[in-house]
């Protein structure tokens, strides 16, 4: 499996008057961290550190080619006078989020409170997002924590080694990563599956909303996604 990692800004930006903490100097530790965990599981990449990749996709610019990557995860603290954690997901996207929740229940465990529902976030307003959608490519977006805050920051830097290793756990066990295996390990795609929830047993179709019940699958089971498209 192919990563890219990005960390949402550069070394020295986005400072914070609450707490005089550089956002950029955050994100770069914390993505160098996530580098050297994921990387005995899959081939990772970073973008460049010197580069705000935001700011290189709207010039048309990029420093990589994202369709060489199955997976794109970017790294950012989040500020606003707020607290808690969140991942983040295009608000069209339509595939299984086991891993997202992984790792933001993950990060959670850990005393952040879970914002949006359940800890994610979807929206449509984000330019690395929207690229990665349109060339269908998996892509997400993860908030730590607000750096403004002074008690997520302090929690934070006394927990980041445990945040980097829930969010690099959340990744390897749900995409079922092995250090030197093969299948999602060595390049093939990875899966996306979706959890039974909200109702006690599913009723599964021969065709879509078609009269003919074929099965039923029980709440709670994982189900891998082969497919989708819309119906009428």
């Amino acid at each position: 499996m192919k990563i890219l990692l990005v960390s949402g800004h550069k070394p020295g930006h986005n400072a914070s008057r609450a707490t005089g903490v550089n956002e950029g100097d955050l994100n770069v530790e914390l993505t160098k961290k996530l580098h050297a965990m994921l990387s005995p599981y899959a081939q990772v990449d970073v973008y460049p550190y010197e580069r705000d990749m935001y700011l290189d996709n709207k010039n048309g610019c990029l420093k990589v080619s994202l369709t060489d990557y199955q997976y794109i995860f970017e790294v950012h603290f989040n500020a606003g006078g707020g607290r808690g954690t969140s991942v983040q997901l295009h608000s069209a996207y339509k595939g299984g989020i086991s891993v997202e929740q992984a790792v933001v229940d993950n990060v959670a465990a850990l005393g952040f409170k879970k914002r949006g529902d359940n800890g994610i976030v979807r929206r449509s307003d984000l330019l690395n997002m929207n690229t990665a959608l349109r060339l269908g490519i998996d892509y997400a977006l993860i908030e730590v924590c607000f750096y403004d805050s002074a008690a997520d920051l302090a929690l934070y830097r006394q927990k980041k080694d445990a945040v980097s290793q829930a969010i690099a756990g959340g990744i390897i066990d749900r995409f079922g990563l092995k250090a030197g295996g093969s299948g999602a390990a060595s390049g093939q795609p990875a899966k996306h599956t979706v959890t039974v929830v909200g109702c006690t047993v599913l009723n599964v179709r021969k065709t879509p909303n078609g009269p003919i019940i074929s099965g039923t699958v029980k709440a709670g089971t994982v189900l891998e996604v082969t497919g989708s498209g819309k119906d009428s």
